[in-house]
């Protein structure tokens, strides 16, 4: 008995020796591989830091770095309006919608009521005009992308035109669901529309059958009316500019989602405030809605003779 009781002891002993042996094994390597994380956070923050350095170097230098790329940030400059308070009277700029219509955050904007129609007060709006030029211009200049939308009737020739002096893309026909927060399909189908079109134009289609010409004529049509004033856009956008706030609803919202600037021309029934930036005046009189569109393409055009 008292030899099988000294095995016993002497087997515990071992087993508790390995134990301890295999416990203080395992510290050492947590303690290492603790080490070692450390270094790689220590040298990771001293990365951080010279990359937060460098930026800040490139800014009080003008320059911006983006993925390796530099871009030259230019300093802003003040645009002069070409209109004054006289050019928007006239215009009927200050006629607004009837008391009943009339949206409770757009009462800042309202100078006074006359038989029952709201009157907007033109001093808010020719201010309000003067920052959206001023901020378009400065934007433009720094190859910002603006995008044009007015998809009522009173405002689509309007919109084409002055987008089309102006240089920029638009939309005038309808505003696709997704144009925005489905970005990749749309430029898919802008890919597709400018290579049926070049194909068409260079003769590469002649040894097609008359129907698959015609089908191909018939989807150059679709795309048109879909992404037809979006041809020139080879990324996202940054701008997005639209006649009537509250009928560019979807617009608007896709835009808020994606975090591209919005600007409205909105009237006195819609909620100035559901934009980044609004010119609160009439935008349903084809004289308005074109005083104001053509004094911000003159600022656009501007952008790019300097």
């Amino acid at each position: 008995m008292t030899e099988k009781k000294k095995i016993v002891k002497t087997v515990n002993r071992s087993g508790k020796a390995l134990i301890k042996k295999a416990l203080v094994v395992k510290a050492k390597k947590q303690s290492k591989i603790s080490v070692e994380n450390i270094k790689k956070l220590n040298e990771k923050k001293l990365e951080e830091k010279a990359i937060l350095a460098k930026a800040s170097e490139d800014l009080k230098n003008g320059v911006v770095g983006i993925e390796g790329k530099k871009e030259i940030v230019k300093e802003d400059k003040k645009y002069k309006l070409t209109i004054g308070l006289k050019d928007l009277l006239n215009a009927g700029c200050h006629l607004g919608h009837k008391i009943s219509k009339t949206h409770p955050k757009a009462r800042d904007f309202i100078y006074a009521k006359k038989d029952g129609i709201e009157v907007i007060d033109l001093v808010k709006t020719l201010d309000s005009l003067d920052k959206v030029c001023n901020f378009v211009y400065n934007q433009k200049r720094n190859n910002k992308q603006i995008v044009l939308v007015g998809t009522k009737r009173q405002a689509r020739e309007i919109v084409r035109r002055v987008a089309t002096d102006a240089g920029v893309p638009y939309v005038t026909d309808r505003w696709l669901g997704g144009t925005i927060t489905n970005w990749d399909q749309i430029k898919k189908d802008i890919k597709k529309l400018n290579d049926l079109k070049d194909g068409i134009e260079k003769g590469k289609f002649t040894e097609n059958t008359k129907k698959e010409i015609s089908e191909m004529n018939k989807e150059v049509t679709r795309l048109e009316k879909i992404v037809g004033g979006l041809v020139s856009l080879d990324k996202m956008f940054d701008i997005l500019l639209v006649v009537d706030a509250g009928f560019e609803r979807t617009a608007v919202k896709e835009a808020k989602l994606k975090k591209v600037k919005t600007i409205a021309i909105s009237d006195t029934d819609a909620n100035p405030y559901k934009v980044d930036m609004a010119i609160v005046a009439n935008d349903d009189s084809t004289k308005s809605v074109n005083l104001i569109m053509e004094e911000i393409g003159r600022a656009i055009k501007a952008a790019g003779t300097k």
